[in-house]
């Protein structure tokens, strides 16, 4: 059972493996909170609409089908009850164009996924201190 205080961290990404390195590198930086995971942005909006208590923090892919995290992340900035989630997007995009466009609409940092499962474990941690701290 979850409980109302535990954060939450909700990943929209429609790589299973990038979901799964994600949680087991949260797991093992000893951070605590909850994962789940959307496979696009449709379900993220679905999920945040329908939800009682929003996530802690949100980490979204840029390239997924259906909706991609650029539309979302437009959308997210610009309902009220969303736009004080932390978004971070979390991608595999290098392009500085993606990197000025998410911050122009909003997103709190912009991170390129990394290859190795420590600089994973790395990122987690560093996340949880700064968006899942009471």
């Amino acid at each position: 059972m979850e409980a109302s205080d535990t954060p939450v961290v909700l990943m929209a990404d429609d790589d299973d493996d990038d979901c799964i390195l994600a949680r087991d590198a949260f797991k093992q930086s000893g951070s605590r909170g909850i994962f789940r995971f959307v496979e696009d942005g449709i379900k993220l909006l679905d999920y945040l609409s329908t939800s009682h208590h929003l996530p802690a923090l949100l980490l979204l892919d840029l390239n997924m089908p259906q909706k991609d995290g650029r539309q979302t992340l437009r959308e997210i900035k610009a309902i009220p009850r969303f736009q004080n989630i932390p978004v971070v997007v979390f991608t595999t995009s290098r392009e500085e164009k993606d990197r000025v466009f998410c911050h122009r609409m909003g997103a709190n940092s912009f991170i390129t996924k990394p290859t190795l499962f420590e600089d994973w474990v790395r990122i987690m941690r560093s996340l949880a201190d700064k968006w899942l701290t009471c």
